[in-house]
């Protein structure tokens, strides 16, 4: 694989400028596995108020990864959580993007990544040090 460039959108210019590159990456995912919780366009105002960032990973100048994470305070913790993850060759990509993105979050101050996600992302992210610590459950009102 050639070698993936990273670009973080977190400023304003970045989001109106950039995001439209994340979105053909982040549809599927979301029509498939957000259960009606976001749409991209909720993701992109998100990332406009700065609430969430979004990451575009591009393999040469072809975008190939988007994800979109947010920061979670917790009393004793700072957690990175990955809110929509999507592209092509996903596992081939976030394997090779993984050490840079743990470091990014690291030196941002987070304590662990986390990720609220379907069984198959989860096996996925399972080889990238995730456990199971929590199981999310709702009942609809």
């Amino acid at each position: 694989m050639s070698k993936l460039n990273v670009t973080f959108l977190t400023s304003t210019e970045q989001v109106e400028g950039q995001f439209d590159y994340a979105v053909p990456l982040l549809e599927p995912v979301i029509t498939q596995a957000a259960r009606g919780e976001f749409t991209v366009e909720d993701l992109r105002r998100l990332n406009l108020d700065g609430r969430a960032i979004t990451a575009i990973i591009r393999k040469g100048v072809e975008p190939v990864m988007a994800m979109v994470f947010e920061f979670v305070h917790y009393p004793q913790q700072l957690a990175v959580n990955i809110m929509a993850l999507g592209g092509v060759e996903l596992d081939g990509v976030v394997h090779e993007f993984w050490e840079t993105f743990r470091a990014w979050c690291k030196e941002a101050g987070a304590t662990n990544i986390e990720a609220a996600c379907s069984p198959a992302m989860a096996r996925m992210l399972s080889r990238y040090e995730f456990k199971t610590t929590y199981q999310v459950v709702r009942a609809a009102l």
